[in-house]
């Protein structure tokens, strides 16, 4: 039987109640206020759906806080997935994320109280698979959730319906090999994100101590380098996929036609690979910084880029992580927007919109069944959600 803990807001109220009478008194107003799922602002645009800053500051395994959340997900029926990084190191869910109060279920992993070694079971089941920087989820047509066990250098397969854990790529030890084999057999050197392509026959994996992204083919179980000669270095205009070099990919994602684009973490940069042909779409200069808004991308500055995904148009969301921020970029256009946060400065207000809420270091962010931008605000420890302005 698969083992979970749960958790709602009105219930963290409830257990640190009996711990303070004068911590019940906060918690109370952290509930009705702004710390938790129920604090929706005035005109409702953006809210927290789980999460406070007492995230950072868990000793020990507790149902009532998530730490780092790293990156979401949702599968058919609208529950949303999330991982926590090396503080938490579980996959959790929410049932109902649109929920005035949700419910967490923390469904395999185990909380990380030290920095104690991570040696993790091929298989297991009852949440006790341990893992080792979780960097992001998945979730497949048939329901499994695949998420990316970065400093154990594989991608593991979750099943909801049995609660096992099993490797779907990598050995579990760093190193490149494998390509045209099997994808288990297959050496890694931190797999730092894993998403489908869109018909859900592969993943992409963000390969990033290699310079490559690779493609698992989870119908033949079968690994290839699809982006990256294996050369850290600035990507080249004009060059073939598989010839350019790759400065830091840290996240890729695929559109219904094939084109590849990948964030550079030490690129600063997102670049498209299309029909084959590499091009830096944002910041061909590759230099740190914010600047660009409402201009051409490619004159645009990002500061380590973590994550990419696309909204249901088309267009790429780029969580700008060191500027604090979720920018989109359009392929028709080849224009930058900011969405989300107060660049270049974090924050911890939620505002009226999601351009005047505070964000402290966002990685994954998707767009939920309803339409809203969900982000994974990463050093706030909390996950919020809010309609975008086009």
């Amino acid at each position: 039987m698969l083992s979970v803990f749960r958790h709602t807001a009105r219930g963290i109220a409830a257990r640190h109640a009996a711990r303070s009478p004068a911590l019940h008194v906060a918690m109370i107003a952290a509930v009705a206020v702004g710390g938790f799922a129920s604090a929706i602002p005035a005109r409702g645009e953006v809210r927290v759906l789980v999460g406070s800053s007492a995230g950072r500051t868990a000793k020990e395994p507790d149902a009532a806080v998530i730490n780092e959340p790293f990156a979401v997900a949702f599968d058919r029926t609208g529950r949303l997935y999330a991982v926590e990084y090396t503080r938490g190191d579980r996959l959790f869910r929410i049932a109902d994320p649109a929920a005035a109060s949700p419910t967490v279920e923390f469904v395999a992993g185990v909380f990380r109280s030290s920095q104690e070694k991570r040696e993790s079971p091929a298989d297991a089941t009852d949440g006790a698979s341990r893992f080792n920087g979780l960097h992001d989820v998945a979730i497949a047509p048939d329901g499994t959730v695949y998420v990316a066990d970065t400093f154990h250098h594989r991608v593991c397969g979750f099943d909801p319906g049995t609660g096992r854990v099993r490797v779907v790529a990598g050995t579990g030890e760093a190193g490149f090999s494998g390509d045209g084999g099997p994808a288990t057999e297959a050496r890694f050197n931190q797999a730092y994100c894993a998403t489908l392509v869109p018909d859900g026959s592969a993943l992409l994996v963000a390969d990033i101590r290699n310079s490559r992204v690779r493609r698992v083919d989870l119908r033949a179980g079968t690994v290839s380098t699809v982006v990256g000669n294996g050369t850290a270095g600035r990507p080249v205009d004009g060059a073939r996929a598989l010839e350019t070099p790759l400065a830091g990919p840290r996240a890729a994602c695929m559109t219904a036609d094939g084109t590849i684009y990948v964030a550079l973490r030490e690129g600063n940069a997102l670049v498209e690979v299309r029909d084959g042909v590499v091009r830096t779409v944002v910041n061909a200069s590759g230099t740190s910084g914010y600047a660009g808004d409402g201009g051409p991308g490619r004159e645009a500055r990002l500061a380590g880029p973590k994550y990419v995904d696309l909204d249901r148009t088309g267009r790429v969301l780029v969580a700008d992580t060191e500027n604090h921020c979720i920018r989109r970029y359009d392929p028709r256009t080849g224009v930058i927007v900011t969405i989300a946060g107060t660049p270049p400065r974090p924050g911890t207000t939620i505002g009226a919109d999601l351009l005047s809420t505070g964000l402290k270091r966002p990685h994954g962010c998707r767009i939920d069944p309803s339409g809203r931008l969900v982000i994974a605000d990463s050093d706030n420890d909390r996950i919020v959600a809010g309609m975008v302005a086009d």
